[in-house]
């Protein structure tokens, strides 16, 4: 039963990504259901000895870097080895960290090996988590591998970013820095001013019941929480963003909310012009609609922002195809799925990309895969 409904899901979750493609919240784009400035949600998982770690012992931290990772993924490699050396900078100031192993849905004892061992190899101090079932990958909307969320006190969010760049050490260190009260606030990088905006609690509350049900699959009763929300706190894009993700999935049997989501999307890009999963939804709009040069237009703005963001490059790649490119479509599929290689929902949106060129073997050979990595066979 609980098969047949994880299934499902994944069913009404292609059907999305067929009409459309998937968005994430925020210009580095680590994570769909957590915005920065909002709680990180909780999790207990079980280290590589068994014992369960949950994040809510890290609340009175004040700062704590969470890195969702994969042994497959040599950005991942990398960046637990720099996590590592600010661990031993300031884990006696107060840093923790943790790294939630993220393999595939379906681990085996192979990969139980092989995860223990690139741990063993790292020399990491610090826990790392397996996330069986991929139920936190999940829940907070890992966009890539690896993804990476630095926490405030409170395990507040306060600053994400996906892939690792090459740039982004030097930013993270700055961040602990800050977090941990080490920089003069004048002098530390993201100390000028807190932007990012505190909602209202009527909006959070109603927020995170409507991600909850979301998340189990029951959009319907997820929207009238996330329109409480959005009406709760209009400066907040996070509701008007997943009311959008809502409606566009519930408009294959109702084609009018098409509409409602383009209107939900415009005004979470009113309330954050900058968000770029606003302006990806937008586009989706767009393209599910037919308006190619629209949502060509809004994935270029995507893209200028955050040109490692599998959504927008897959998205991108649609329209390319549709326009006869597939080499270049072909380029931008590769690199949305080297971010992450394992995402079944990539996979599908990569092979309606194929079906727009028209070549329906490739399209096959990634909605084949796409259900091997679901666990369906």
């Amino acid at each position: 039963m609980l098969k047949r409904a994880k299934a499902g899901r994944f069913l009404a979750a292609l059907f999305v990504f067929g009409c459309a493609f998937h968005a994430a919240p925020k210009a580095a784009a680590a994570f769909k259901n957590v915005n920065i400035g909002t709680e990180a949600p909780v999790f207990k998982l079980s280290d590589l000895s068994g014992v369960e770690v949950s994040l809510d012992s890290y609340k009175g931290d004040n700062a704590v870097i969470v890195v969702f990772w994969a042994t497959w993924s040599e950005r991942s490699l990398e960046e637990l080895r720099d996590v590592q050396k600010l661990v031993a900078e300031f884990g006696p100031k107060g840093l923790k960290a943790v790294a939630v192993n993220v393999e595939h849905e379906h681990a085996t004892d192979d990969d139980l090996r092989s995860i223990r061992a690139k741990a063993a190899s790292l020399n990491l101090t610090y826990p790392v988590l397996l996330d069986k079932g991929l139920d936190t990958f999940r829940n907070y909307g890992v966009v890539a591998v690896p993804s990476t969320g630095v926490l405030g006190a409170g395990h507040v969010l306060r600053y994400d970013f996906n892939g690792y760049p090459s740039s982004v050490f030097l930013e993270m260190k700055s961040q602990v820095e800050e977090l941990l009260g080490l920089k003069p606030k004048e002098t530390a990088v993201a100390a000028k001013a807190d932007t990012s905006h505190k909602p209202t609690r009527a909006a959070l509350l109603n927020y995170n019941l409507g991600r909850r049900l979301y998340a189990f699959g029951m959009g319907d009763k997820a929207e009238p929480k996330l329109r409480a929300a959005a009406a709760a706190d209009p400066q907040w894009a996070a509701p008007n963003v997943l009311l959008g993700e809502v409606l566009l999935s519930r408009s294959r049997k109702d084609p009018g909310k098409l509409a409602e989501a383009k209107v939900a999307f415009e005004a979470a890009v009113a309330a954050e012009e900058g968000n770029v999963v606003a302006r990806t939804g937008l586009a989706r709009v767009y393209w599910s609609s037919g308006q190619g040069s629209e949502a060509e237009r809004e994935a270029d703005a995507v893209l200028k922002r955050n040109a490692t963001y599998p959504p927008a490059l897959l998205l991108k790649a649609g329209i390319l195809a549709r326009k006869g490119d597939l080499p270049g479509a072909e380029k931008l599929i590769r690199e949305a799925i080297e971010l992450n290689p394992r995402d079944p929902l990539s996979h599908a949106q990569a092979g309606r990309a194929y079906e727009e060129a028209k070549d329906l073997g490739k399209a096959a050979a990634m909605y084949r895969k796409a259900w091997e990595l679901n666990g369906e066979h």
